[in-house]
């Protein structure tokens, strides 16, 4: 324990003889020292050097050095006020106090409230999130007792969200900046798997799930965590692109949490956050009430359990911080579909599914490969309005329709009523996918929504989506077409004049309901691939594109995978699948059992699924 406590007069002196080497050092002898001498004064901070036998409640106004974060990076000091306030602070030499702020925000990601001091000696910035208040060395020592009022609002849990949602320039010395996403894809990802973590274990804590198993109920809190949150970050895109008046809409939600938070009504504060869900449904994606009758359903009853305690609605204040935080404007790229698959899956602790998602890299290389690019989408479309339709039978959280959405609307551009509604027929009526998991089919859609917000809605019109995105869930992709005459897959100048079956035409039991499956649309898609030459031309997919399951075959009838037990049930036979024989060679009769991985499968389906002179790349 320290027990030289340095006074006022003593820092000020110590600081004016070495400043100049604290240019050049921050550790040793250097501005670290200085700093924790601050921090240890019992004039300012006044605290005390940390006991790691200590409890967390008896170690309050205490730091320790070396601290590490949950993700072993290691803060120079952490401050500890409690349990929900723990502070990390960065320090630097001496007029070079930028060079820490990335390495704070990493700390800050770490934590569950984005509490941060970031110092070289003499500029201390306190961070509440990517908000920081300055404050220098001569204010700190020379205006002590105005400095400390500061200290003691800002480790209050209500300062924490006050500060947040303080206008812009009320408070002097305050600098508050939105990040952009596509700079900030790391941070992005990170604070919104921390975001849905916290709301998660709320829900759970709340006792929501309890009559679930445990990986269900896990599973059930992230996804209903996760679509929650998504309606919000929506709604701020619209806010970041300054579509209609959203910008000022948000700006009066902004005033008002503001107000309530200073007058302690807590709980009005839901009523307003909650209303954002339905600025989506109304002005952006009709079919979106099913899901969030769905969402807003399972969250009833939390809700209902809210009384009028900041730490009862603090959840759902996180996620509108997290949203101010965040810029949206112009993200490029989907970002849904890649926080599912990479900083998700390790809450969910699946089986094997064969689910691997492709970088957006490799998803534009596979374009240009097919040739579905904006310059001849448009030259394709030209000659023949029904030549640029696309398929993933596999489509998980969406990254490829994505993408292929992001090339349409670049092929024919935004700029007016009449053309956004043409953009959203096209994408309507030439982009579909299918996969076997209900959330990441919701990312699918949420994703190909986000990427059509500027068609939607702008300073001039307002233009809602009428029509379902054709994504659907589906018990089996491979199942899935056996009740269509999708079986035959030979060249339609083979079949002209000629009879042909139409496959097993037997209506599937899938055995469940989902708002991620429109059966009347599915049902017309169906019907669109029946071909009836030689009067009908062949009306499929001019591409077949994705990342299929990679799972073994054994595996697959483990799991009971559909299009397996009907071939247990001779419903369905190997050696044609979809007219492909996966048994054996033409001419070369296996003796065994071949055993073919599901990929093989979903290269028989693409065959099919193809019109004649389509491309397909895996």
């Amino acid at each position: 324990m320290n027990t030289n406590k340095l006074t006022v007069f003593q820092l000020k002196t110590k600081w004016n003889k070495e400043k100049e080497a604290y240019k050049i050092q921050e550790l040793g002898s250097g501005v670290q020292i200085f700093v924790k001498d601050i921090l240890q004064s019992e004039e300012i901070f006044a605290l005390r050097k940390g006991l790691k036998s200590t409890s967390l409640e008896k170690r309050r106004n205490e730091f320790l050095e070396e601290q590490k974060t949950k993700a072993q990076r290691r803060a120079d000091v952490a401050i500890y006020i409690s349990s929900d306030i723990i502070i990390p602070v960065e320090i630097e030499k001496y007029q070079n106090i930028d060079a820490g702020t990335k390495q704070l925000l990493s700390y800050q990601i770490d934590l569950d409230k984005k509490y941060g001091i970031l110092t070289d000696g003499f500029t201390w910035r306190f961070y509440n999130n990517n908000i920081f208040r300055d404050f220098n060395l001569n204010q700190i020592l020379d205006e002590t007792e105005l400095f400390l009022e500061f200290w003691k609002e800002y480790i209050k849990p209500e300062f924490y969200y006050l500060l947040f949602f303080e206008p812009f320039g009320q408070l002097p010395l305050i600098k508050q900046e939105t990040l952009p996403v596509e700079q900030n894809r790391q941070m992005f990802f990170e604070d919104i798997t921390e975001l849905i973590r916290g709301f998660k274990n709320k829900l759970q804590i709340e006792g929501y799930f309890n009559d679930l198993d445990k990986k269900t109920k896990g599973k059930q809190a992230v996804e209903i965590t996760y679509a929650y949150i998504i309606q919000f970050v929506l709604y701020k895109t619209l806010v970041d692109n300054e579509f209609g008046k959203f910008g000022e809409e948000f700006n009066n939600i902004v005033k008002k949490i503001h107000q309530h938070l200073k007058e302690n009504r807590h709980r009005d504060i839901l009523g307003i956050i909650d209303g954002i869900s339905v600025q989506i449904s109304k002005n952006i994606y009709r079919p979106f009430i099913k899901e969030q009758e769905f969402i807003n359903g399972k969250l009833l009853q939390l809700y209902r359990s809210v009384e009028n305690k900041l730490s009862d609605v603090s959840p759902w204040l996180d996620i509108f911080v997290f949203i101010k935080k965040y810029n949206f404007a112009n993200i490029e790229n989907e970002i849904f579909g890649y926080i599912y698959e990479n900083y998700l899956k390790e809450l969910y602790e699946e089986g094997k599914k064969g689910q691997y998602f492709t970088d957006y890299t490799v998803v534009n290389f596979m374009l240009q490969q097919i040739g579905f690019m904006p310059d001849e989408i448009e030259k394709n479309y030209k000659n023949d309005k029904n030549s640029i339709s696309l398929i993933d039978p596999a489509c998980g959280s969406g990254t490829f329709l994505y993408s292929a959405v992001n090339k349409i609307i670049k092929a024919f551009g935004n700029h007016s009523k009449e053309k956004s509604k043409q953009i959203e027929e096209i994408v309507n009526n030439n982009i579909f996918g299918l996969d076997i998991e209900e959330f990441p089919l919701y990312l699918a859609e949420m994703n190909t929504l986000m990427r059509m917000l500027p068609l939607i809605i702008t300073e001039k019109y307002n233009n809602p989506v009428d029509k379902k995105i054709k994504i659907f869930k589906t018990n089996d992709s491979i199942a899935e077409f056996k009740d269509t005459a999708l079986d035959n897959t030979m060249h339609d100048f083979e079949l002209k004049g000629r009879q042909f079956s139409l496959g097993f035409k037997t209506a599937l039991d899938l055995g469940y309901k989902s708002y991620m499956r429109e059966e009347s649309d599915l049902e017309e898609m169906k019907k669109s691939l029946e071909e009836k030459p030689p009067k009908i031309p062949r009306r499929r997919f001019d591409y077949v594109i994705g990342n299929p399951p990679y799972v073994s075959y054994n595996e697959c009838s483990k799991q009971k995978v559909l299009i397996f037990e009907l071939m247990k049930q001779g419903k369905a036979s190997l050696n044609n699948i979809y007219g492909v024989n996966l048994h054996s060679r033409p001419g070369h009769q296996k003796k065994y059992a071949p055993k073919p991985n599901l990929y093989t499968f979903f290269i028989a389906l693409g065959i099919a699924l193809l019109k004649d002179k389509g491309k397909l790349c895996y």
